[in-house]
């Protein structure tokens, strides 16, 4: 808590200070025990199940502490309740003591709301045929209440440490929690008639489906940090011929997903798609480590072999299944609009969707960092230059996105490099290709080809200091 604001560690105090105040306050309300002991142990069951961190395609989580906390404040009332989500400072992972009872009070204050709001709408907890189905509208604004209290104490947290957007911050969780929260008010109140119906033993077997789903999920979870791992080796290799440009690919990746975010793409496109902005300069490794690292201009010989690392990319990653579309983002990314890229001049809407999210990425990282041969642009400068570039060289559609995002949530360019980093990079080419407009390296004055005729390239990108 002492690396935390002091606005955050008020919210934390406070939150659980009154959660405190209302399990004291329960505990005075409460009859039979045992249910509650029931729920609380099932409750500590579920929150203790280990699942590996989530990617972006994994993240969707499931949650089996969720429907057990709305069953208990249905068939137990809201102190009932608040003693079973209590419960959770129990739990036996490895989690931080603080973070433990923060996580405990906030569970405590959204289940209150959510029980008394379900009481409020008439809810009871004898769920018999004839409460069939008007106990279901309280259920469901209830569970979706319970859902967004408990995703917003969280939510306020780091939006004071990260200075975020209140507005944005209240959006977001509305829009992550209004539909989670019906499917497990629904879950919580089979759960509930279970109990009610049945008996304590039926409320387990009801859970298993949710436990056997989450187990899966940490299965899928493995599976896609073993992805990870995979691409990471593939780029600490990348880094290790080519030093020059560490980090830039992880940059890419994420200017990436920031415009596929933009022009609306699914989640497991956005995956596809990180992948491709992470891999993209994978092809160097088939580039002769003496041209990647040559000081002075480059032959034509010498950037032709330079034009061929889309190509050695996609030779290298061609067989990892689970790239799918990724692998034409890695192959097409140099090509441009008006056809005067490579490897395969395509034009237009003949370039891949991720190519050419891929190409303004690329060249926007690259203009906002430091090179041997220059300094970083300004996010302004660069954003200039790429709609200058906007439908000739880069899709308009792209650019739009990528200005869009970086309004919105802002960008974080490359630090500028140490004395040490940049003494070392002085055997890094003089030029970069990834910067716009930056044609073949002549001796001749260069000038760009196309309707950008009469526009010289930018001369500092293009010539020797």
């Amino acid at each position: 808590m002492r690396e935390l604001p002091r606005a955050a560690r008020l919210v934390i105090v406070t939150v659980v200070a009154a959660a405190l105040g209302l399990s004291m306050f329960a505990m005075g309300h409460i009859d039979q025990w045992l249910p509650i002991l029931v729920f609380a142990v099932l409750y500590v069951l579920a929150d203790s199940l280990p699942v590996g961190p989530g990617t972006r395609t994994a993240g969707l989580t499931i949650t089996v502490t969720t429907p057990v906390a709305i069953a208990a404040y249905i068939v137990l009332g809201v102190w009932g309740g608040v003693l079973v989500a209590l419960a959770s400072v129990c739990d036996v992972t490895r989690i931080a003591p603080v973070k433990r009872v923060f996580n405990a009070g906030q569970l405590v204050l959204a289940v209150a709301a959510g029980g008394a709001i379900y009481a409020a709408l008439g809810g009871t907890s004898t769920l018999e045929p004839a409460d069939f189905p008007k106990v279901l509208l309280p259920a469901l604004v209830s569970g979706v209440v319970y859902a967004f209290i408990n995703s917003l104490l969280v939510g306020v947290v780091i939006a004071i440490v990260e200075n975020a957007s209140s507005i944005r911050l209240l959006r977001d969780i509305l829009l992550r929690t209004l539909l989670p929260g019906v499917a497990y008010s629904a879950l919580g109140m089979v759960l509930a008639v279970l109990w009610t119906q049945v008996g304590p033993l039926a409320l387990a077997f009801g859970l298993l489906p949710l436990f056997v789903a989450r187990w899966a999920m940490g299965q899928f979870a493995a599976e896609q940090q073993a992805y990870n791992a995979t691409i990471r080796t593939l780029v600490q290799a990348v880094e290790t011929k080519d030093a020059y440009t560490r980090g830039h690919s992880e940059r890419v990746a994420r200017a990436a997903v920031l415009i596929g975010q933009a022009v609306t793409m699914s989640e497991d496109r956005l995956q596809a798609l990180e992948y491709a902005g992470t891999l993209h300069d994978v092809g160097k490794l088939g580039v002769p480590t003496t041209v990647l690292r040559k000081s002075g201009k480059l032959t034509k010989d010498e950037f032709e072999a330079i034009k061929l690392h889309p190509t050695r990319g996609h030779d290298i990653v061609r067989d990892i299944r689970f790239l799918d579309e990724a692998l034409a983002g890695i192959y097409h990314h140099h090509e441009r609009l008006d056809g005067l890229g490579y490897p395969s001049g395509l034009k237009g809407e003949d370039i891949p969707e991720f190519a050419r999210v891929i190409a303004v990425a690329d060249a926007f990282d690259s203009m906002t960092s430091t090179r041997s041969y220059r300094s970083a642009r300004s996010v302004e400068e660069a954003i200039e230059e790429l709609l200058i570039c906007r439908g000739t060289q880069f899709d308009p559609q792209m650019v739009d996105a990528l200005v869009l995002a970086v309004s919105h949530v802002g960008w974080e360019p490359a630090k500028p490099p140490t004395a040490e980093e940049l003494s070392a990079q002085l055997g890094a080419p003089v030029f970069d290709d990834d910067d716009p407009m930056i044609p073949e390296p002549v001796d001749e004055p260069r000038f760009v080809v196309g309707e950008q005729a009469q526009r010289p390239t930018i001369g500092e990108d293009a010539v020797t200091p």
